[in-house]
């Protein structure tokens, strides 16, 4: 079974144990991190940015499990201006270029290193941005989903295989569960593997990120993606129900 996800360090973390075939209980897993994702996928089972989840919600399922959201921030801006008509986003970005043009009204985004910027929270929490005056796109989120947490990430599987989908949940569960129990190990390998030097940052940032809804979604986080999922109908995307 294929699971594509995005080649960032939460995702090595959290599948660090299937593609390390840790678990014999559980089928093969042949687990490939993409440095960028189309509109369209193609993967039997895939982690990508929670929008483009939702463009393919028609041919896909959620998951439960890890799915990655954020309950404090959203996207960040950098910019000492808080209307702004042209964002860059860094090439490791998979999010907030979307979050821009759902969220911002005529905004171009341009990849590449610019100002002014955009990036996702834990990408501002790891580069430790401070000086730089910053608008958190999570003020205009609470505007379309009052307090609900902000989807970042989230797991999808193909409705023609609907019926693995509990084994696939288990198997990213018990995933998650071998990272967590061998953290400092993998965070410490995860970190020369990107050349992360503040190992203590990046602790941080996986500790933020993955938690007891990443191994379980909660219904917080369901809602926030049907708001998401209406935003983003309003706003002129081809989206289908949100289903599980």
């Amino acid at each position: 079974m294929e699971i594509a996800f995005p080649d960032v360090p939460e995702y090595h973390f959290i599948l660090r144990g299937l593609y390390s075939d840790k678990f014999a209980s559980y089928p093969k897993f042949q687990c490939e991190a993409l440095t960028e994702f189309g509109d369209e996928l193609t993967a039997d089972v895939a982690f990508v940015p929670a929008p483009i989840a939702i463009q393919n919600s028609h041919n896909y399922l959620f998951l439960r499990a890890g799915n990655i959201f954020s309950y404090y921030s959203g996207p960040q801006i950098l910019s000492a201006q808080p209307d702004v008509k042209e964002l860059f986003v860094s090439n490791d970005d998979f999010v907030s270029e979307y979050y821009a043009k759902i969220l911002l009204n005529d905004v171009t985004v341009r990849k590449g290193d610019g100002f002014p910027a955009i990036m996702e929270p834990r990408i501002a929490m790891l580069r430790g941005l401070s000086g730089y005056p910053k608008i958190d796109l999570y003020g205009k989120w609470k505007s379309v989903a009052n307090n609900l947490p902000f989807p970042l990430y989230s797991g999808l599987i193909k409705k023609s295989i609907k019926d693995l989908r509990g084994i696939v949940e288990g198997a990213v569960n018990a995933s998650i569960k071998y990272a967590l129990d061998n953290s400092p190990e993998i965070i410490k390998d995860i970190a020369t593997m990107y050349g992360i030097e503040n190992i203590e940052m990046l602790k941080r940032v996986m500790f933020q990120f993955i938690n007891k809804n990443t191994l379980s979604i909660s219904e917080d986080e369901i809602q926030s993606l049907k708001a998401l999922n209406r935003e983003m109908e309003t706003r002129g995307y081809a989206v289908s129900s949100v289903m599980f």
